[in-house]
């Protein structure tokens, strides 16, 4: 083997799929900090006209609703850690085309989503089901064009 042969191949710029995937993880970060700061109002507004919410209508319970706010709050937590280490992921070792990258995103994009849509399709809720699948959707495009970025180099 040649040291060549070892060598990373480097873009010293973000492609369109790069600019895409970041927009994306953006705008995930944003709806996290928003159910962390009004998990309840998305709650009540925008997951029940999406169909993610109880088919009863919104929970009156002072102590129910204390609970899903921090459910809520938890939830969008994780997430926004979950979007930056996939924006840090992004500007550096995918941007250089580390083929570990590309893995490390679409493992744990992969498990989210056949974790969460079992889940929510057990559970009933096929509403939030459709929407990972959108949601995965978007990510998926831009990996697939990066991975044939992969395959080329």
């Amino acid at each position: 083997m040649r040291c060549e042969d070892l060598t990373v191949n480097t873009t010293d710029h973000a492609t369109g799929w790069d600019r895409i995937l970041l927009v994306f993880v953006g705008i995930v970060t944003i709806y996290s900090v928003g159910l962390v700061v009004a998990g309840l109002f998305l709650g009540d507004h925008l997951f029940d006209r999406l169909g993610f919410g109880p088919d009863d209508g919104p929970i009156a319970d002072d102590d129910a609703r204390r609970y899903l706010r921090l459910l809520y709050g938890i939830l969008g937590s994780v997430l926004v850690g979950w979007m930056l280490t996939i924006a840090a992921l992004l500007v550096g070792p995918l941007r250089r085309r580390e083929p570990w990258a590309w893995s490390a995103i679409t493992i744990g994009v992969g498990a989210w989503f056949v974790l969460d849509t079992g889940l929510s399709l057990m559970l009933g809720f096929v509403g939030h089901a459709a929407f990972n699948v959108v949601f995965a959707v978007a990510l998926a495009i831009p990996l697939v064009a990066i991975r044939t970025e992969l395959r080329q180099r």
